[in-house]
């Protein structure tokens, strides 16, 4: 159990109090400013090391004032990144002394050779509360100490480069352990969401979508909240005279918990606002006939919904569905009438994104996108960090460049060139710049900021803007080698231009120093499939595979792998992988179905027949067919050691269809005639395999094709006699008639056979005049 006023320190500015304390009214009251001077002084004083600030908490009588230093720091440094039009903050007066000059600060948080963004404002105030929090957890395993450090180690990943193995670990320990504080906090139900709120976005960083789920499900038990796609009619547009069926989303709260409601949490927060859509033909929101049950969502719930939507986007291919399916769930969210300020926020940045794609709508994009940028309203600095943690929202500068992004995709490439000159992203300069046919320019700039401050990303980039090889040594030995981006854009070029040899020891070297590097694994995995590096592309599909599981072109290339190595049932599992994630691939059908047949799976090689026959309208990979028909006829056991007969059924409907598509394909008809449970019937598809050789007309020119008529005619007319020899009272006339066609079908062989006389089939000639003359002395004997 935890006391309630102690868990104020959590700062997540969402409930009304009245308790007489210092530290924590000024928290709450977004004064963020450090009063405690000579503290301050001593804390910066000792280099920040964290075994010493340990000795100073547990020497000191005023812990609380040690820990709002550290909170403070915090909540300024989110203030400053987290607003888009930030109040001056002057380091020295904040602290109250200069910052130390032997404390290379953007030294200190890189992780992994991975860099601090360079629009990151003082990086100072998350090192100072970091190791704060840190030495806090050592000295005692207290709740509110675990989850600021949280907090701070989440925020150092969102402002480095690139992701860091190294913090994803030390990360993954203190989720562990907030994981465990979960059961102490039964009494606390809404600060048990919260927590599985943020450790989901965490997990959403790094793409590990079975953990958000696995905390999304739980939060949602918690809350009480019931979320469900319908199908309702409803118009989208202006001119639309016929309701159709469209996707909406209906909420149910269970009436049993107690939760406060959004006017109540967060009714004070100001929030921007939704720009409407003024288009001529669609309809600013879908008009549904029908009136849908939804609930007001209080503000913790609007924040599940919205993880709902994070967790959709990382987990789903990106394609129409998937937009279609959580638009339902930005539109619930966004008609809230109140609510946290960072949800609505992050809930409008993302249908920026999404309507960003389509000519309907991207006006209203960039027009939203330019509101939440220039917003300078003077949102309270506790609504605008309210549950930032667990709305996922990422730094302000990034709402910047998602507006020069809109900029670009709509033709605006001066404008955006200009925002990404203030941001110095070099790399999107480089795209501007090719697209004006002014990439020499790009160059030149980058020269400039050499000149000025050299970094490893800057001499990359020139290498990247010039395709001079060169760079990228420079700046591997300006890194000390230690850098994972020299060795990645050093790689990339190589694979580029298609070295994919040359390309593979750098790749290497990259993610030896950098392990989470999600793209270089995947180029690393291709490179070394395409030089037949079997062992090295295994590796690295493996490894990108557990970094982004819901990648099917990466298991299915790592099935490519596996088949290449001999080992064809971990090939299968890695196409049931892939499939998991793109159901509608003939092509990934095809290979499941060759893999399926080797491994013995046979019930997915009948599922993928009818799955490539729905994508496709044919089926006819005779091969395969005639492997499978085999397998039953000869009752070969299946993977699991099962008789493959039992399939016969199933088998025969896949031909029935197959057929029904594909009527002129005579091997298909063969096979299916051998299939076949009765003579009738293998009789009848016989004659339809016939027809089938013989539509041509010129059946008797080739020597092959000639002999292969010649067995099917003697097939034929030997099932068909023995059909009517076996036939009850009640299919003798059936038998009559199939007897007779067979019989002309073999007079009309025999002449056409006669006549060619190709060296070879004078034996099998003779046999079918043989039969014939049987069958013709037999069909008069029963005519009698």
């Amino acid at each position: 159990m935890y006391d309630s006023s102690t868990l104020l320190y959590l700062c997540n500015f969402d409930e009304q109090f009245n308790i007489d304390h210092d530290h924590i009214n000024k928290l709450w009251s977004g004064n963020w400013t450090l009063e405690n001077e000579n503290l301050c002084k001593e804390l910066v004083s000792t280099g920040l090391d964290s075994e010493v600030i340990k000795k100073i908490i547990e020497n000191c009588n005023d812990k609380e004032s040690i820990l709002c230093i550290a909170i403070n720091s915090l909540l300024s440094f989110c203030q400053q990144n987290w607003n888009p039009h930030p109040k001056e903050l002057i380091l020295e007066e904040y602290l109250h002394i200069a910052w130390p000059e032997d404390i290379d600060i953007k030294l200190k948080l890189q992780r992994d050779s991975e860099p601090l963004y360079d629009n990151i404002l003082h990086p100072e105030l998350l090192y100072l509360s970091h190791q704060i929090f840190t030495a806090f957890y050592s000295v005692e395993q207290n709740l509110v100490y675990l989850w600021w450090c949280f907090r701070s180690k989440v925020l150092h990943q969102r402002v480095l480069d690139d992701n860091s193995a190294t913090l994803y670990s030390e990360l993954e320990l203190i989720m562990a352990k907030l994981s465990n504080e979960l059961q102490n906090m039964q009494d606390k139900p809404r600060l048990q969401i919260l927590l599985c709120l943020e450790i989901a976005q965490t997990y959403l960083i790094y793409g590990r979508v079975q953990k958000v789920e696995e905390y999304l499900i739980k939060a949602r038990e918690i809350a009480g909240l019931k979320l469900e796609l319908t199908g309702v009619l409803g118009k989208r547009t202006k001119f639309q005279q016929e309701a159709l069926p469209q996707l909406a989303l209906s909420s149910e709260l269970d009436e049993s918990v107690t939760r406060p409601s959004a006017e109540e949490s967060h009714g004070n927060s100001v929030l921007p606002s939704d720009v409407e859509l003024q288009d001529d033909v669609r309809l600013n929101k879908i008009q549904y006939s029908e009136r849908i049950k939804q609930s007001e969502l209080p503000s913790l719930e609007q924040t599940l919904c919205l993880l709902t939507v994070q967790y959709l986007q990382k987990s789903q291919p990106k394609d129409d569905l998937m937009l279609e399916e959580i638009q339902p769930y930005i539109e619930a969210i966004l008609t809230q009438k109140k609510g946290p300020w960072s949800t609505r926020v992050t809930a409008l940045l993302i249908r920026c994104r999404l309507e960003a794609t389509h000519k309907r709508t991207v006006e209203r994009a960039m027009l939203q996108c330019e509101t939440i940028v220039n917003d300078k309203t003077g949102v309270k600095p506790t609504d605008r960090l309210s549950y930032l943690w667990a709305t996922g929202l990422s730094p302000a500068w990034t709402w910047r460049q998602q507006l020069a992004d809109l900029y670009l995709s709509m033709g605006l490439v001066k404008a955006a060139l200009e925002e990404y000159q203030r941001l110095q992203l070099w790399e999107d300069i480089i795209v501007c710049y090719t697209m004006l046919q002014l990439r020499h320019k790009a160059a030149e700039i980058i020269r400039q900021q050499i000149e000025v401050n050299p970094t490893v990303k800057l001499y990359c980039l020139l290498g990247d803007a010039t395709d001079d090889i060169s760079c990228y040594e420079k700046a591997w030995e300006f890194s000390n080698h230690r850098s994972s981006r020299a060795q990645r854009h050093w790689g990339n070029f190589l694979f580029d231009h298609k070295k994919y040899d040359e390309c593979i020891p750098h790749y290497e070297k990259s993610v030896e120093i950098n392990s989470i590097q999600e793209s270089v694994w995947l180029r690393l995995g291709y490179a070394a499939l395409k030089t037949e590096m079997w062992e090295t592309s295994a590796k690295a599909y493996r490894r990108y595979t557990y970094l982004q599981p819901n990648s099917f072109e990466a298991w299915n290339n790592l099935a490519k792998v596996y088949v290449n190595q001999g080992d064809k049932n971990r090939a299968y599992r890695a196409l049931m992988e892939s499939l998991r994630f793109n159901y509608d691939n003939w092509k990934l059908w095809e290979n499941v179905i060759t893999v399926s047949m080797d491994t013995g799976h046979f019930d997915d090689v009948i599922r993928g027949c009818h799955r490539i026959i729905d994508l496709r309208n044919k089926f006819d990979d005779v091969e395969l067919l005639s492997l499978l028909v085999r397998a039953v006829i000869q009752d070969h056991k299946d993977a699991e050691g099962n008789s493959t007969a039992r399939l016969r059924k199933r088998v025969l409907e896949l031909f029935g269809r197959i057929t029904a598509l594909t009527q002129n394909k005579p091997e298909i008809w063969q096979l299916y005639s051998d299939l076949s449970p009765t003579c009738l019937l293998k009789a009848q598809r016989l004659l339809k395999a016939y027809r089938g050789y013989t539509q041509s007309g010129n059946w008797s020119n080739n020597p092959e094709t000639c002999k292969q008529v010649i067995e099917l005619a003697q097939n034929l007319l030997e099932l068909s006699m023995k059909a009517r020899q076996e036939a009850e009272e009640k299919e003798i006339s059936q038998c009559d008639q199939q007897l007779s066609s067979a019989r002309l079908t073999g007079q009309a062989v025999l002449r056409a056979a006669e006549k060619q006389a190709w060296p070879g089939t004078e034996d099998i000639v003779q046999q079918l005049k043989e039969l014939f003359d049987t069958i013709t002395e037999y069909i008069k004997s029963v005519m009698q």
